[in-house]
């Protein structure tokens, strides 16, 4: 078999908010992965910590939650 694509859940991609059932008012927000949890339970998948435009804080989303965009944004637009 080959090699296995680039996962597109990586730090900085763009995503857009899909499906927020906490948060519904947050779907259809795009913003950037800023975080990746690493649970040690190998059963259970890593969440996501996204800086929503427009928000200046981390709001944390399930992998199904979210859908990558394809595009990635810089590390210097978050650094402050």
């Amino acid at each position: 078999m080959g090699q296995a694509a680039e996962d597109e859940f990586h730090f900085y991609a763009e995503v857009r908010v899909v499906s927020s059932p906490r948060r519904p008012e947050l779907e259809g927000r795009m913003g950037a992965i800023l975080g990746i949890t690493e649970p040690t339970n190998p059963d259970t998948p890593p969440a996501y910590a996204v800086m929503l435009d427009d928000h200046d804080f981390l709001v944390q989303f399930e992998r199904e939650e979210l859908q990558p965009t394809g595009r990635d944004r810089k590390h210097e637009d978050y650094s402050y």
